[in-house]
């Protein structure tokens, strides 16, 4: 017994499966639970649904901690996946039931919808006339672009995360997560330079799975109208709302939405619609942080499925939450902010270059004082010694070779 808890702390002690094999693991329990949800209620009680979903949620959250193909992005994006599936079909099973009083049911389609959603606009009949729509009418994409388009912009996102992979991991985890306490200046570049990467690992991922959708589903062509980018060049931000409302990836936005967002607003208003007159914006506010702990969540997961319960709760617990809740506050004074003191300033100094300038700066600064939380148990892991993208590390190393003076923005972890 003891064996096989000690396998379930995650980290080292777990089983290692077969590229192939791993994961076939992870999604089994997510298609039946999927299978389950798309019954109709009236041919299966919601009840025994429920039921049925407890060991099947189970092992959903738990399989990371157990098992592990051994290469530390593909662990990455399975306790990911893993996550925000257990959420969603934990919010079908039995938050949404709970708390909105509906069935135990999902149609394929509407699961279909929140996978594809982040990326691509599924048209809904227009509830009332506009000037393009009829009320009941769809609104019809016209295709423009071929699949290779998508083929040019994964290309150039490829190249930026291989480049920027090449020059970080040319540092050892020590010596990444030592640069915030020793050279702040070095650490702000690798903060500036993380978000380009991020910008273009995600936006690799965006384009692959919309080359995937373009040639399976749509012929080869699609409407650029129709799809989005995944991220927005993040460290451009001029505000922390503009960063994780707009230029963030919404990747999760459809999960996230469903649970924790709109059963924590529901259940905040009905607590506080016959005590306060605004329950609805504070239903907003409060649903609202809930989603930034959700993410907190999502990443001391990662961190604690992948260094071990042991090590995870001795070192690295709560650096996550202390990002997340703190760009969540963040937020919240961007909007007490706007509420209060915007309206008493005159509209050209909001307008002005310095007006745009302080915002700047305080995105900035406040990324860059916080990035230390979320980067440290990442780095630390040294997830990013996996990235299957270093191909321009000899061109690095020839680079300083040539000019000793970049010596001191590489790591020791190449030999030069």
């Amino acid at each position: 017994m003891n064996e096989l808890l000690s396998i379930f702390i995650g980290g080292e002690n777990r089983i290692v499966l077969p590229f192939l094999l791993y994961p076939v693991i992870l999604v089994i329990p997510s298609i039946l639970l999927a299978g389950l949800v798309v019954i109709p209620h009236d041919k299966f009680p919601s009840a025994i649904k429920q039921i049925l979903s407890i060991p099947l949620l189970l092992a959903v959250f738990m399989t990371p901690f157990g098992f592990t193909n051994g290469n530390r992005i593909i662990d990455l994006v399975a306790g990911v996946a893993n996550y925000n599936l257990f959420l969603r079909f934990f919010e079908l099973c039995w938050v949404g039931p709970l708390v909105q009083h509906r069935p135990v049911y999902a149609t394929p389609e509407s699961l279909w919808i929140d996978f594809w959603g982040c990326l691509r606009t599924f048209p809904k009949p227009a509830k009332e006339d506009t000037k393009d729509l009829k009320k009941g009418e769809v609104k019809q994409y016209t295709k423009d672009k071929k699949y290779y388009h998508i083929l040019i912009n994964l290309a150039i996102h490829l190249i930026e995360v291989d480049i920027i992979c090449s020059w970080m991991t040319t540092f050892t985890s020590n010596e990444f997560c030592a640069t915030w306490f020793e050279r702040p200046k070095l650490f702000f570049a690798i903060y500036f330079f993380a978000n380009l990467v991020l910008n273009g690992a995600f936006n690799s991922v965006g384009f692959s799975l919309h080359l995937f959708y373009c040639l399976v589903f749509e012929g080869g062509s699609y409407s650029s109208e129709q799809w989005r980018t995944l991220m927005i060049h993040p460290v451009m931000s001029g505000t922390l709302d503009d960063l994780w409302s707009h230029r963030w990836h919404q990747l999760f936005k459809s999960t996230w939405l469903a649970f924790p967002f709109r059963p924590v607003r529901i259940l905040t208003m009905r607590l506080l619609n016959k005590r306060v007159k605004n329950a609805k914006s504070i239903g907003f506010i409060v649903a609202s942080i809930a989603v930034f702990a959700a993410s907190a969540g999502m990443h001391e997961y990662v961190i604690a499925a992948n260094m071990g319960l042991p090590i995870y709760s001795r070192v690295f617990m709560g650096e996550q939450c202390i990002f997340f809740l703190g760009h969540g506050l963040g937020v919240f004074f961007e909007h007490v902010v706007e509420l209060v003191v915007a309206p008493k300033l005159s509209k050209e100094f909001k307008d002005s270059f310095a007006c745009y300038l302080i915002k700047r700066i305080w995105t900035m600064a406040f990324g860059y004082y916080t990035f230390y939380y979320i980067f440290n148990g990442f780095m630390a892991w040294g997830f990013q010694f996996d990235s299957p993208l270093t191909f321009s590390q000899p061109a690095i190393i020839k680079l300083v070779q040539t000019f000793p003076v970049l010596r001191d923005f590489v790591g020791t972890n190449i030999l030069i």
